[in-house]
């Protein structure tokens, strides 16, 4: 969800928070220009890997998280917004690290953006 001012601009907030889901995934060895959603519905949904059902997994539990705020295919909408990046599956280490930061902040931010979307409906 993108959040703009009445000018059309991106919000800072919004800014930021892209600023750190990028490095969350070059932490977890993944494009540092590129989000977790997006190499998440790279890999969910465009190529074929062997590691599909562990990106399966990682893609229902970030779309849950976003759903309320951005509808139910935040992952695939992200990489289609972000498809010219180039997009790493990473190691062994890198997917399970990666598993660790999705599961260890989607948890709290479900509840976030639930009560975002009480606060603030569509």
């Amino acid at each position: 969800m993108e959040v703009q001012d009445k000018g059309g601009k991106t919000s800072w907030i919004y800014g930021v928070l892209i600023a750190i889901d990028q490095l969350g995934n070059a932490i977890a060895g993944g494009n540092p220009d590129a989000t977790i959603s997006a190499r998440t519905g790279y890999f969910a949904r465009v190529v074929e890997t062997p590691f599909r059902p562990y990106w399966k997994l990682m893609e229902k539990v970030i779309n849950f998280t976003f759903r309320p705020i951005d509808g139910s295919d935040h992952c695939y909408e992200a990489y289609l917004a972000d498809r010219d990046e180039k997009n790493e599956e990473g190691s062994d280490l890198m997917r399970g690290l990666l598993g660790i930061i999705v599961i260890s902040t989607c948890i709290p931010l479900s509840v976030i953006t639930r009560l975002y979307a009480l606060v603030f409906p569509r």
